[in-house]
């Protein structure tokens, strides 16, 4: 499916959002809020598929919104930036991603979210989703960014804060702002601050909905801080923004890699520092895939013999991975014989 693109927004030096005209009337994209879209652009005879959160929301927005922001070296990103104009018509896939929420009319909850950077984007979709569609609920969003000029959605978000001012609540985590006044904290999150803000807005570590989405490093540490406080990571839902470095050490390792996709197999040999999704693409073997950095759940597959290393910061609830699901993208072979279900 193809859409058109109706208007590119600036939204801070290095970010952009692309707005589409949404189908046709007979073919519209259903999505949930903090769900991504598949872009799929061709450069150089070569179509590469990236993932990026709506930035809209389903309920009030007409049009889609997607959000992106510029990448060091970043081949996708860099081209969007560069080329891409309204009137072009861009391949997408269908919405996906389980970082998301379905409203509830009649639902009572303390939403409170954790962005960085970029990870704003699929927060402001859930957060204006709550706010219209959820009304007995309320969310504390608490945005990390290092400059107060790389705030993404700066404006709409304060509009947000008076509209809504009973149930919507913001604080601004800013490492360089000399001021460090109102809701906006100089420095970095940390274990301190995060508890004067809950202080300050009357909350205990209970049982609330979280969200984190943002740089691994970031979200490590917000991670830190709620363990610390009782909550355990399988009552919070995560969305990797920027995958970590990765660091693997089998490079002279060659392993005997099956895959096994929908009754059909494929034999690969795989190198301990090549990535299971790579060697396939390689090779022309067709396996799902679509951020290729650990930030979705499209290449979820099992492993049901050998071992695998699979890059910290990846979205996978951790009793999953212990029952063996891994994510192609970012495991690498671990043993000399490797057996994996699609």
């Amino acid at each position: 499916m193809k859409l058109l693109i109706k208007d590119i927004i600036k939204e801070t030096d290095d970010a952009v959002s692309i707005c589409f005209k949404n189908g046709n009337f007979f073919r519209k994209l259903k999505y949930k809020p903090g769900q991504f879209l598949t872009i799929k652009i061709p450069i150089e005879g070569v179509k590469h598929n990236r993932a990026y959160s709506f930035s809209s929301n389903p309920y009030t927005d007409k049009d889609l919104k997607i959000t992106i922001k510029r990448v060091e070296e970043g081949l996708i990103s860099n081209y969007v930036h560069d080329f891409l104009s309204a009137g072009d018509k861009i391949e997408v896939g269908l919405p996906a991603g389980t970082f998301c929420i379905e409203p509830e009319a009649k639902a009572k909850k303390q939403y409170v979210l954790f962005a960085g950077g970029s990870g704003i984007t699929p927060m402001f979709s859930i957060v204006k989703s709550i706010l219209t569609q959820e009304t007995n609920s309320k969310v504390l969003l608490i945005y990390a960014n290092q400059s107060m000029d790389s705030i993404i959605f700066h404006d709409e978000i304060k509009a947000l804060e008076v509209a809504y001012s009973e149930k919507f609540s913001v604080e601004h985590i800013i490492s360089f702002n000399p001021q460090g006044e109102n809701n906006y904290h100089a420095g970095l999150a940390t274990i301190d601050l995060v508890d004067a803000v809950f202080y300050k807005h009357d909350l205990k570590y209970e049982d609330h909905e979280y969200m984190i989405c943002g740089p691994s490093g970031y979200m490590e540490k917000i991670k830190e801080i709620l363990n610390a406080n009782g909550v355990t990571r399988e009552k919070i839902k995560l969305e990797v923004f920027k995958s970590p470095t990765i660091k693997v050490s089998g490079k002279n390792l060659l392993s005997e890699v099956t895959l096994k996709q929908d009754g059909k197999t494929h034999e690969l040999k795989v190198r301990g520092d090549q990535s299971i999704l790579q060697q396939a693409m390689s090779e022309n073997v067709v396996i799902p895939y679509s951020c290729r950095s650990g930030m979705c759940s499209t290449c979820k597959a099992q492993c049901v013999e050998g071992e695998v290393q699979m890059v910290e910061g990846h979205l996978l609830p951790e009793s999953e991975v212990a029952s063996g699901a891994i994510l192609t993208c970012v495991s690498y072979p671990a043993s000399e014989k490797v057996v994996i279900e699609l």
